[in-house]
C-alpha cells in the first residue's frame, strides 16, 4: 500500500473515535440545529472553519441565531471573511427555513440547496447535509483535492469545475471502498491529516 495511505490509515484509527462522536452529534435534531449547520456552511468559504464555528456557536449561546438582524450577524462573524456579504446570505436562507425543512426527505434536496440557498455550491451542500446526518457524499475541497493528486488517484491539480468535481468525487468515493471508511469519515480524517489542525470544527 501507498505510504501516504498507510500514514493516513494510521491517523484515521487515533483519532477515529472522536470523528464518530462528531457525525453522530451532527444528526439535526432541531430547527436551531438545523439553521446552525447551514449557516455555518455559508461562512465557511474563503474562512478558517474554527473561526465560524465558534461565530455560531456563540449566536445560539445568546440566543440570537433565529432572531439577529444582518446588522447583528456582521459583529458575531469575528474572523470569518467578508462578514457583510455572509451576514445577508444567512438572513436570506433563515426566510427559507421552513422550506427546507420540507425537503429534508426528498432525493432534490442538494440541487434544491444550490438553486435556492445563496452561498451554497457542490461542496457547500454536500457538506451541510453530512453535517445534519446524511451519509455517503463526498465533500471536494483543496485538501481532499491535494490528497488524491498525491497518492495517484488523480492526475493534477486545479480548479474544481463541475466536471473536476464530480471526477474528483468519483475517486473519493473509490478511496473510501477500498479503504472501508466511510465517506463521511475519510472525508473529516483527510481534512485533519492534511490541514495540521488538532481540532475538528467541521
Amino acid at each position: 500500500m501507498n505510504l501516504e495511505l498507510e500514514s493516513l490509515l494510521k491517523f484515521y484509527e487515533q483519532r477515529k473515535g472522536e470523528i464518530k462522536k462528531f457525525i453522530n452529534i451532527c444528526s439535526y435534531k432541531d430547527e436551531e440545529c438545523l439553521f446552525g449547520e447551514l449557516a455555518f456552511c455559508i461562512c465557511t468559504p474563503q474562512s478558517r472553519a474554527k473561526y465560524c464555528r465558534e461565530a455560531i456557536n456563540k449566536l445560539k449561546a445568546d440566543g440570537k441565531l433565529l432572531i439577529a438582524s444582518k446588522q447583528d450577524l456582521i459583529s458575531y462573524l469575528k474572523g470569518v471573511r467578508f462578514p457583510d456579504v455572509k451576514a445577508q446570505r444567512i438572513v436570506e436562507a433563515r426566510e427559507k427555513l421552513p422550506e427546507l425543512k420540507s425537503m429534508l426527505g426528498k432525493p432534490e434536496l442538494r440541487e434544491w440547496l444550490m438553486e435556492n440557498i445563496n452561498g451554497l455550491g457542490q461542496k457547500e451542500s454536500a457538506h451541510f447535509m453530512r453535517n445534519i446526518g446524511f451519509k455517503g457524499l463526498p465533500i471536494i475541497d483543496v485538501h481532499i483535492q491535494n490528497f488524491l493528486v498525491k497518492i495517484g488517484k488523480y492526475g493534477e491539480q486545479g480548479s474544481l469545475t463541475k466536471k473536476r468535481y464530480n471526477e474528483l468525487g468519483d475517486k473519493f468515493l473509490e478511496l473510501s471502498k477500498e479503504l472501508k471508511i466511510p465517506p463521511e469519515e475519510l472525508d473529516i480524517a483527510i481534512w485533519l491529516y492534511q490541514s495540521g489542525e488538532e481540532n475538528f470544527y467541521g
